[in-house]
């Protein structure tokens, strides 16, 4: 079974973002990214860079093996 890593990364980011009650902008600021990007990384349709995961993993408050705990 084939599975698009990039949709399930995206989705473990929003729900983790929504735990944090953070909007899409709120937490694109903290990440120092433009909101449309994590919306692009949500949606699965883009890859994020290990910078851009690492931003993502210190702005949710994790450890990078936590974010890709799936």
């Amino acid at each position: 079974m084939e599975t698009n890593v990039n949709k399930i990364f995206g989705q473990r980011v929003a729900e983790m973002r929504k735990k944090k009650g953070l909007s899409q902008e709120q937490f694109a600021f903290i990440c120092e990214v433009d909101r449309t990007y994590i919306g692009t990384i949500e949606r699965g349709e883009k890859s994020p860079t290990l910078n851009t995961i690492s931003k993502i993993a210190k702005a949710l408050g994790v450890s990078l093996s936590q974010l890709f705990d799936y």
